[in-house]
């Protein structure tokens, strides 16, 4: 295995067979991130910089935009996120009015059309041209995942998008096409791998994981949403979804939904509300290159598998795959099932529900 560089248009710069150690993150939802190690004086390290790609030799699909370099000592560090991390660049710019003036990005359909719509119009076909990502293309829509409205004003895209992945299990990707020199957006539906003839099952017993853990939290867990639609004072529209929890059990959050005048919509604010703020189920484990059932052989990040460890079963989504190659070894651990909660998630989520 080696580590090539190029640039943006796929012009090979450099191959770095001597990198100390590589940390690369795959994610379902998000955008990953990776960091290579090199000494300054290796054969390739002056060509790291950053805005330039790195790609594994014998997985060219692991493409790595170089974001920060860092020098220290006799160690070089190039960090940034996979290809899709591109999507951090940009924030939701809705379509100009006619006197200049900017409303809102409101979109219904499916998972992989809201996917495909929000990509088009700040990515790969926007209205400024800009703001477009040269070479980016839009890959084939088979139309999965479930039916929801969007919205966004100037909302961060990677937000959005982490928001219609965790909704809707539906998630995303943009993979080099080294052929076409093109890079393809699509979106991703990871196999239900827990039942059938290729049934996946992560345990120690299958000698294919270590140190399986399980959390389940709370802490940020809403069961009520009150949404606020339009008007004001007395006058103001609101509704609660979710009205039926009572007494301890019950987890209240307030939405502000102030440009929306129908019932039912405010009722769909409510829900989409509640499904991002559920209770967060998280299992995590050091997963093992030999066994039954490999990883990237018989599963990939975004299936669906059977979970195994001391005192506790789970049918659950791996949702992000940690892989670090040190001495020409490759360590693997796994998030499964949902994020744990964090501050930064927690402030997004008070923020984003906000319509005006």
């Amino acid at each position: 295995m080696a580590l090539m560089l190029m640039d943006w248009d796929f012009n090979l710069l450099a191959e770095l067979p001597d990198f100390s150690s590589l940390q690369i993150t795959r994610s379902y939802y998000g955008l990953g991130g990776f960091e290579a190690r090199i000494h300054p004086r290796a054969a390739g390290a002056e060509k790291l910089e950053p805005g330039r790609v790195l790609f594994l030799s014998d997985a060219l699909h692991k493409a790595m935009l170089i974001d920060k370099i860092a020098v220290k000592g006799d160690q070089k560090t190039a960090s940034g996120k996979l290809v899709k991390g591109i999507a951090s660049r940009r924030i939701c710019v809705p379509p100009a009015l006619d006197d200049g003036f900017f409303g809102w990005d409101r979109f219904i359909g499916s998972a992989e059309d809201a996917y495909h719509h929000y990509a088009a119009a700040n990515l790969y076909d926007p209205e400024d041209g800009k703001r477009k990502v040269e070479r980016l293309i839009a890959g084939e829509n088979l139309d999965r995942g479930m039916v929801l409205p969007w919205q966004s004003r100037f909302g961060n895209l990677e937000a959005l998008f982490l928001d219609i992945g965790a909704v809707t299990e539906i998630g995303w990707d943009i993979l080099p096409d080294f052929a076409a020199k093109r890079y393809v957006f699509s979106a991703l539906a990871g196999r239900d791998l827990t039942v059938g003839p290729g049934r996946v099952i992560i345990s120690e017993k299958n000698h294919n994981a270590n140190d399986v853990s399980y959390t389940l939290d709370y802490t940020a867990s809403k069961t009520t949403a009150y949404v606020g639609g339009a008007g004001e004072d007395e006058n103001r529209l609101i509704l609660a979804e979710g009205h039926e929890a009572i007494g301890l059990d019950r987890r209240e959050a307030w939405t502000d939904a102030g440009s929306i005048f129908e019932t039912e919509m405010l009722r769909i604010a409510g829900r989409k509300k509640l499904e991002t703020a559920e209770e967060k189920e998280s299992l995590t484990a050091e997963l093992l290159d030999n066994g039954l059932c490999q990883y990237e052989k018989d599963y990939d990040v975004g299936d669906k598998i059977l979970l195994i460890g001391e005192n506790m079963q789970a049918e659950t989504r791996l949702l992000e795959m940690r892989e670090s190659y040190d001495s020409g070894a490759r360590k693997l651990e796994a998030v499964f099932g949902s994020h744990p909660v964090t501050a930064a998630q927690a402030l997004r989520d008070a923020i984003w529900p906000v319509i005006r």
